[in-house]
């Protein structure tokens, strides 16, 4: 997979209306398939038979554990909470 820039500037290269100062965007399946390849690598894979909105639930949540000190702050207090009961 090319990098995001190489990406980018190749769909910038092809496109048409190179006038236009606004972005050329990109399709949500695009946007979740680049960003699971390029954050959680070119091998990452789900070996269980998932429909695609649980793969992309499972990636979300790898990515997040990988990325983001919010998300594993809120994780551990919903795990210390759910062993208080509280």
């Amino acid at each position: 997979m090319p990098s995001f820039i190489e990406h980018v500037k190749k769909k910038y290269d092809e496109r048409e209306d190179k006038g236009n100062m606004f972005g050329i965007g990109i399709s949500d399946k695009e946007f979740v398939d680049f960003a699971i390849e390029y954050l959680l690598g070119p091998d990452w894979h789900v070996a269980d038979p998932l429909g695609r909105t649980q793969i992309n639930e499972i990636a979300l949540k790898q990515i997040l554990e990988k990325h983001s000190n919010r998300y594993n702050k809120e994780r551990r207090l919903f795990n210390r909470k759910s062993r208080t009961g509280n």
